[in-house]
């Protein structure tokens, strides 16, 4: 399969905004990732205004963010012009790791320290975003953040889609309406968002993020999603399970930042990235 220049070895994965390849370019030789963008038919200005939005995430730089290279609408085909109906896609940097949904899918829990040290990159990256560009992620979980060899050959950790959502929200192709749209994933969304999605604040991806470091230590989700529960009312409804009753030997340190992280009191919680890293680091 081709997209314009490049042809894909593999389908790395799929989700609501789309169907992410690894693909290599036929002149440069570079391979990337390719993120192919799902659109209704008719969706013209709407892919012409989510294009748009993708320049403006083009400009987030940080190590621990996935980079955005560059934004085509070039369908498979053998290189001529694309058509108004070819697919819009994402050319972005290539995490060859996988997600960290994957690697504790496959080996389980990580070990403490290992986690500690990839969410201290996911943190000092979503602190810095959120400072400097004001974008809100508003779906971070281990499947959104991928795992890169680092300079040194130590494995970093990396936020992906950071504005895609909000960008692909904002242009419509999301099909939610501006009022009452709920996005993100319930096993790993705060009540917060889920009571004021529109309005959502960087609070609700420090919330997220403790989330799936809870995740990433005991291979369980904060709260209980027993098989046939309509997941937001489990949202809406159901307490965070200590980590610390998870069956998992942590530090009672640790347990004690996540809980507190997870903590949905109006006094619980981290405010911004900067702190929950703090807390973690202390611990």
């Amino acid at each position: 399969m081709r997209f314009g220049a490049w042809v894909v070895e593999e389908e790395l994965g799929r989700g609501g905004m789309g169907v992410v390849y690894a693909a290599v370019h036929t002149e440069s030789g570079e391979r990337h990732a390719l993120k192919v963008i799902h659109a209704p038919a008719g969706a013209d200005q709407e892919v012409a205004r989510f294009s748009r939005e993708v320049r403006v995430c083009m400009a987030l730089r940080h190590p621990h963010v996935v980079r955005v290279v560059g934004v085509e609408r070039t369908g498979p085909g053998d290189g001529a012009a694309p058509a108004e109906d070819e697919p819009c896609f994402l050319v972005m940097e290539l995490c060859e790791g996988g997600s960290l949904a994957d690697r504790v899918r496959r080996d389980g829990p990580l070990p403490v320290r290992e986690a500690l040290d990839l969410f201290d990159g996911v943190l000092a990256g979503l602190g810095r975003i959120h400072q400097e560009h004001g974008f809100v992620h508003r779906d971070i979980k281990p499947h959104n953040i991928l795992l890169a060899s680092g300079p040194d050959g130590r494995t970093t950790a990396k936020l992906a889609d950071f504005g895609l959502a909000k960008a692909y929200d904002s242009a419509g192709l999301s099909g939610l309406t501006r009022t009452g749209a709920v996005m993100g994933t319930p096993a790993f969304m705060p009540r917060a968002q889920l009571i004021n999605y529109k309005y959502a604040t960087p609070e609700v991806d420090v919330w997220s993020t403790a989330a799936s470091l809870y995740h990433v230590l005991t291979g369980a989700t904060p709260r209980d999603l027993p098989p046939g529960w309509d997941p937001w009312l489990a949202v809406a409804t159901s307490p965070v399970v200590p980590v610390g009753k998870r069956g998992v030997k942590l530090p009672r340190t640790v347990c004690e930042v996540l809980d507190h992280a997870l903590s949905e009191e109006p006094d619980g919680g981290f405010r911004t990235a900067e702190a929950l890293r703090a807390a973690l680091k202390g611990s």
